[in-house]
């Protein structure tokens, strides 16, 4: 069902047990989106579980009721069946996470999509309602007092503390180089208002497990869709080119998809770091069953092309470091630099990525009620 006009529904005032989904979102004004979402979860005294690839996350001093660690909770079988909502308000498109879906889809809560568009945002197909309106005209609609603090969203907000605690420690402790940690370090190690374009597969997967929330003022950019891979380079160049220093997360098989976005480089103005992430093929593959059987997974599936990536930025006459420690990479973010492109390269073990993944997302929540 769609609704044109601005409403703000009775039920979302009459429930205890309501999230709010900060999706997917690129606004034109990330701070007024962010206060928006902030001012109608604080009247409604609803959580709000906000997807790395919004700016939510990075406005954290705005929303005191955030939720980052949203994946890694619901994992937790007994502390997601206390978590059930009976009102979800969805703004933008919903996140990647496959955990969060297969919830929305088992609770059957009463959902809401708030969008100005009359684009159809629910990929689970269920039973909705389309309000057709921007998250800021609502809150501005929204005159009600606020509800009082309860004990739901005390249960959710309980949870984040807790499980952040323990990713940032986990993080912190670890010295070998791995994927999971590039996506972390970035959200403490990025000087403040970086733009920071995305890639497919498993770094954005990695951003909505563990990007740490802060007042970075960050935006991320990201290419969403059925060939998201397609591009990524070359759309990276475009945010930075005659912008402030910006920042792109990929992997080896996303860059070389687009490495002829290079030939920009001559007419580039402005600067690209490239936190590349090379292990040798297509780490989300290494998730799927499918990697047990060999045949074919390699050849397939991974595909790995064994490239010399400094030997193909020079081709391009671009500016390329191999990582050796974290240390080192915090080095050259701290301060980046206004012209040229430069990949600084971090060598990973796919297998060890999906394996480290496979047997640590479901700890994070155990044992944290």
């Amino acid at each position: 069902m769609q609704i044109s006009a601005p409403t703000f529904p009775v039920q979302w005032q009459e429930s205890q047990r309501g999230i709010i989904i900060a999706g997917v979102a690129q606004p034109e004004n990330a701070r007024e989106y962010v206060s928006a979402i902030a001012h109608l979860s604080k009247l409604l005294q609803f959580p709000v579980l906000a997807e790395g690839l919004s700016p939510v996350r990075n406005y954290a001093n705005l929303n005191p009721y955030l939720i980052s660690t949203y994946d890694l909770i619901l994992r937790n079988t007994e502390l997601s069946q206390q978590l059930k909502p009976e009102v979800v308000i969805q703004v933008g498109e919903l996140p990647t996470s496959k955990e969060l879906r297969n919830w929305l889809t088992s609770t059957q809560a009463e959902r809401w999509i708030v969008d100005s568009s009359n684009h159809n945002l629910d990929p689970l197909h269920g039973k909705t309602t389309h309000l057709q309106t921007s998250i800021e005209q609502l809150a501005e609609n929204s005159k009600f007092s606020p509800k009082d603090y309860n004990s739901y969203l005390q249960l959710g907000c309980e949870g984040e503390t807790k499980v952040r605690a323990k990713i940032d420690y986990s993080m912190a402790e670890i010295e070998q180089i791995f994927e999971c940690k590039a996506a972390w370090l970035l959200s403490t190690a990025l000087p403040s208002k970086t733009p920071l374009f995305i890639s497919n597969s498993m770094p954005v997967r990695d951003i909505e497990f563990f990007w740490k929330p802060s007042n970075s003022h960050i935006q991320p950019f990201f290419n969403r869709g059925a060939n998201g891979i397609d591009g990524t380079l070359s759309t990276a160049l475009g945010i930075a080119h005659r912008q402030q220093s910006s920042v792109m997360l990929t992997g080896d098989l996303a860059l070389l998809h687009d490495t002829n976005g290079f030939l920009l480089h001559n007419n580039f103005c402005g600067h690209l770091t490239i936190i590349l992430i090379n292990n040798n093929g297509g780490g989300i593959f290494e998730m799927l069953p499918i990697s047990k059987f060999e045949p074919p997974f390699e050849d397939f599936f991974a595909t790995p092309q064994n490239i010399d990536f400094s030997a193909l930025c020079a081709t391009y006459n671009i500016e390329h470091e191999l990582i050796n420690s974290w240390q080192q990479l915090q080095q050259r973010l701290k301060e980046l630099s206004t012209t040229g492109i430069r990949v600084l390269e971090l060598q990973t073990n796919r297998k060890f990525d999906a394996k480290w993944r496979q047997e640590n997302l479901g700890k994070f929540a155990v044992d944290i009620l």
